[in-house]
C-alpha cells in the first residue's frame, strides 16, 4: 500500500463500524477509541511515520485499510457515516427475535456475512464505500511496526488471528484493557459473556508485547484473574475527561426547557451494574418528602432497563414525573447538560475506572458516587461517596445540598481548585510511550536473535 520510511502504528477500529451502523454518537469504549485514535494521529511522536486505522474483514479474514487519504478525524467520520447510511437508505435492518433470526444466526459467521452483509459493520461498510469512491486494500505489516487494539478485543474472535499476522511480520502488539468485570463480577453478566471474555483474554494476551489500561485497579484485577498477565508490562494510562467541544448553543426544545430546571444528571448506559435502581428508589423517597421541590433526575444514555428498573419507570407518579431519560445525545448537547446540571450522580456497583465521574469533576460539578473498583482512583477526596445499596443515603445528600446552597457552592469551589482535568493529548502521550516501548522491545528481541 504505502511506502513506509518509519514504523507504522496500525490501530484496530473494527467494532466502530458495527456500532455506527445503528448509533449516532459514541459512548463508553467507542468514545475512548475514537478520541484516543484521533489524538495519536494528531501527534505521532518521534517514532511513528504513519498512524493508520484498520479493520478486519470477517469473510476474507484479513486486515484492511482505506486507500489514499485516510478516514480523517474519526470523531467526525463516524457520525457522518451514520447519516450517510440513513440518507442513502443503507441503514442495516434489525433482526428481531423469531424463526428468521434463529435460522440466520445459526449460519457460521463467514458464510452468514457473505450472504447477509448488512448484518456485519465491516461488510456493510464495504458494500456502501465504493458508491462514495472509497477504496480499501489489505495492509502490509512490517518489522517494528506496532498493532494497537484499543477496543473490545474479545468480541467476534478475530483478534488472535490479527495479532498472529502482526507477530509473524515482526510487529509489536499492544492492547488496551478497560476492565475485567466480565470475569471478576461474572454474577452481573450473562454466563456466556463471561466465558467469551475469559477465552478472548487468554487467546489475546500471548501475542501482546505490552498492555495499557485505565487504572491501577484494572491492572491488578487483570493480573489477579489471568496468570499470563502477572509478568507482562501493564501501564496505567489515565483517560481524558476534559471537554472536546463547547456546549451546544442550539439544543432540542425539550432539553432547552430542562436546562432552566434544577436537575441531577446521571450519565450511563442503562444496565444493571450502573445501579439505576438505587437512583429511582431515592427519587421516590424525595418526591414523598419534597413534592414539587424535588429536583429532576436526568438519565443520559442508551441501553435497555432490566425488569426491576423498567417496572419502576413505568410508575412515574411514584416520583412525580421527575425522572427523565435522554438517549442519542450528541457531545455538544451533553456539554450543555453538564454546564447546567445542579449535581451529578454515578451510583455504579463496579467500574474499571468511571469516566463519567472524572468528566463531572473536570467540569467543576459535584458528583455523588460509590467507591468501587477504579472509581476510588478518580479523586477520592473530591467525590461524595455513598453506599450503593442505601437509597436513603443518597436522599440525605440531596436534601443537605438543597437545604444549604453555601455548602454546595463551597464544594464546587473546592473541586474547581483541586481537580486537574486530563486532555486526550495527555492520554495519547502516555499510551504512545507504551507503544514506542513495545516496538523497542521487539527490536531488541530481533537484534538479540
Amino acid at each position: 500500500m504505502r511506502q513506509k520510511r518509519a514504523p507504522t502504528l496500525w490501530i484496530d477500529i473494527t467494532e466502530l463500524f458495527g456500532q455506527f451502523a445503528l448509533a449516532h454518537y459514541p459512548t463508553g469504549i467507542s468514545r475512548v477509541m475514537i478520541n484516543l485514535c484521533d489524538a495519536l494521529a494528531a501527534d505521532r511522536g518521534a517514532l511513528f511515520g504513519d498512524v493508520i486505522p484498520i479493520f478486519w474483514h470477517p469473510v476474507w479474514r484479513r486486515p484492511l485499510a482505506v486507500d489514499g487519504p485516510d478516514l480523517g478525524a474519526l470523531a467526525t467520520f463516524f457520525p457522518a457515516l451514520k447519516e450517510k447510511y440513513a440518507s442513502g437508505e443503507w441503514t442495516p435492518p434489525l433482526l428481531r427475535s423469531g424463526i428468521k433470526k434463529g435460522l440466520i444466526t445459526a449460519i457460521p459467521k463467514p458464510l452468514r456475512f457473505r450472504w447477509f452483509p448488512s448484518l456485519n459493520g465491516i461488510t456493510h461498510f464495504l458494500r456502501w464505500a465504493p458508491k462514495e469512491g472509497i477504496r480499501v486494500s489489505p495492509i502490509e505489516l512490517a518489522p517494528c511496526d506496532c498493532l494497537f487494539v484499543p477496543g473490545s478485543f474479545w468480541l467476534d474472535g478475530y483478534a488472535p488471528r490479527l495479532c498472529e499476522i502482526a507477530r509473524e511480520n515482526g510487529a509489536a502488539v499492544v492492547g488496551f484493557v478497560h476492565d475485567v468485570l466480565l470475569v471478576s463480577h461474572a454474577e452481573w453478566m450473562a454466563p456466556h459473556h463471561s466465558r467469551q471474555f475469559r477465552r478472548g483474554v487468554e487467546d489475546f494476551l500471548p501475542y501482546c508485547t505490552a498492555v495499557a489500561c485505565n487504572s491501577v485497579y484494572t491492572r491488578e484485577e487483570l493480573r489477579k484473574h489471568f496468570s499470563l498477565a502477572q509478568k507482562m508490562p501493564i501501564a496505567v494510562c489515565r483517560l481524558a475527561d476534559s471537554a472536546q467541544v463547547l456546549p451546544g448553543a442550539q439544543v432540542p426544545a425539550t432539553i432547552e426547557k430542562l436546562l432552566g430546571q434544577r436537575y441531577v444528571m446521571f450519565v450511563s448506559t442503562m444496565i444493571p451494574r450502573k445501579n439505576h435502581r438505587l437512583a429511582i428508589a431515592a427519587w421516590r423517597t424525595l418526591w414523598s418528602m419534597l413534592g414539587e421541590a424535588t429536583p429532576w433526575l436526568v438519565l443520559v444514555g442508551g441501553g435497555a432497563p432490566d425488569p426491576t428498573v423498567a417496572e419502576m419507570l413505568a410508575q412515574p407518579a411514584s416520583f412525580g414525573d421527575r425522572v427523565i431519560r435522554l438517549t442519542g445525545v450528541d457531545d455538544a448537547t451533553l456539554e450543555a447538560l453538564y454546564a447546567n446540571a445542579w449535581i451529578t450522580l454515578y451510583p455504579s456497583l463496579g467500574e474499571g475506572y468511571g469516566l463519567p465521574v472524572a468528566e463531572a469533576l473536570a467540569r467543576g460539578k459535584i458528583c455523588i458516587a460509590t467507591r468501587c473498583g477504579g472509581l476510588e482512583e478518580v479523586a477520592p477526596d473530591l467525590v461524595d461517596a455513598i453506599d450503593p445499596d442505601d437509597p436513603d443515603e443518597l436522599v440525605k445528600r440531596i436534601v443537605e445540598y438543597l437545604a444549604d446552597p453555601d455548602l454546595l457552592a463551597a464544594r464546587e469551589k473546592l473541586i474547581r481548585m483541586r481537580y486537574r482535568p486530563t486532555r486526550w493529548e495527555d492520554t495519547a502521550r502516555t499510551v504512545r510511550d507504551v507503544l514506542e516501548g513495545a516496538v523497542g522491545a521487539i527490536h531488541s528481541m530481533r537484534s538479540g536473535a
